[in-house]
């Protein structure tokens, strides 16, 4: 990506919306966050979207104003990337919502809409812990568990557009009811949810006390993930022993992945992922020890580093031409700088 262009990204969560203007290295020069509320309906989101924009806008320097090219957006759930239009988002409780049309009218510049995944995917090759590969997973961890491919340099969609689904992949037989409506699929095993649930059957049994302090001390009482995470930073037993549960079935949804695509590296990102080592040890472990030796061999296993900017950061780099098929200043380098971009 050229480094004298510049672009707005926009990530599009169920609680906040984030926006920052972003130039051609995946430097943020102005940024702002605002809360989603999604229970106040759809143009209340659409319109929070606009002022974290606006506010962004402000806060970059004024020479950059008048040389954004375009807005990029990651949104959660199915997103029909080709039209901008949000097929189904239960975080944002939308379906068939043209967000790409609607912020278009709203901010009278082109936007082009993808995935969250994917976006947080293309910033971390653009600037963070994915940055020189060209197969590159991008995993995380969060509500979910999700994944934006780049397979040969290219963001991969699949069919509809819609691959990456790696929370679904069945892992455990008669394990945890899913969302989906399956029983076993890999988030019900090693997301935040997912630690969270096991903590507080933990605390149920008696085993988590620290767990229960710490959730006093970071999380207003509630336990849930960061309150694992706290404990096992004070090295708890019960909560380093959720975390290698979560770590090790991480790892066989990761061997999995690696025997199909065979990737150099697999970031992983997401809340969950501040665990560390406590979580990404054992799933190199479990990765190693599943997957075909070879392939294991040949892949990293890192965490990501961009941390809560991927999202912001990889919308821009889709509005620059990062993961489009059509020409653009992408890492294929297939049109030169500056390109108009088309219509998405």
């Amino acid at each position: 990506m050229d480094k004298m262009q510049y672009a707005i990204g926009i990530d599009l969560g169920g609680t906040k919306v984030a926006a920052g203007v972003v130039d051609g290295q995946g430097r943020i020069l102005g940024r702002s966050h605002r809360p989603t509320e999604v229970d106040r309906g759809r143009e209340v989101v659409l319109e929070n979207t606009v002022r974290a924009v606006r506010e962004a806008l402000a806060r970059s320097p004024r020479w950059v104003r008048g040389r954004i090219q375009a807005v990029g957006v990651g949104a959660p759930g199915t997103v029909e990337a080709g039209t901008g239009r949000v097929l189904l988002a239960p975080n944002l409780r939308w379906q068939d919502v043209a967000l790409g049309q609607l912020l278009q009218e709203r901010l009278q510049m082109r936007v082009y809409v993808d995935n969250d995944a994917n976006c947080a995917a293309l910033g971390e090759l653009l600037a963070g812990a994915g940055r020189g590969s060209r197969h590159l997973l991008v995993i995380t961890l969060g509500t979910g568990v999700g994944a934006g491919l780049v397979l040969d340099g290219q963001l991969y969609r699949g069919a509809g557009g819609f691959a990456g689904e790696v929370g679904h992949i069945p892992v455990l037989p008669d394990g945890p009811l899913c969302g989906c409506g399956r029983r076993g699929c890999l988030e019900t095993l090693c997301s935040a949810t997912a630690v969270a649930a096991m903590a507080r059957q933990a605390v149920s049994d008696g085993r988590g006390a620290a767990i229960v302090a710490a959730a006093r001390r970071i999380a207003q009482g509630q336990v849930d993930a960061r309150a694992v995470m706290a404990a096992a930073r004070w090295k708890d037993p019960v909560a380093l022993a959720i975390l290698r549960e979560a770590g090790t079935y991480l790892g066989i949804g990761l061997a999995i992945l690696v025997n199909l695509f065979n990737p150099e590296r697999i970031v992983v990102g997401g809340s969950l992922a501040r665990a560390g080592e406590a979580l990404l040890g054992p799933a190199r472990e479990e990765l190693a020890r599943r997957a075909l030796p070879g392939l294991a061999q040949q892949v990293a296993v890192v965490a990501a580093e961009l941390g809560n900017q991927a999202g912001v950061v990889g919308a821009a780099a889709l509005a620059l031409g990062w993961g489009r098929k059509e020409p653009g200043p992408g890492p294929e380098g297939a049109a030169r700088a500056g390109a108009e971009p088309a219509e998405g």
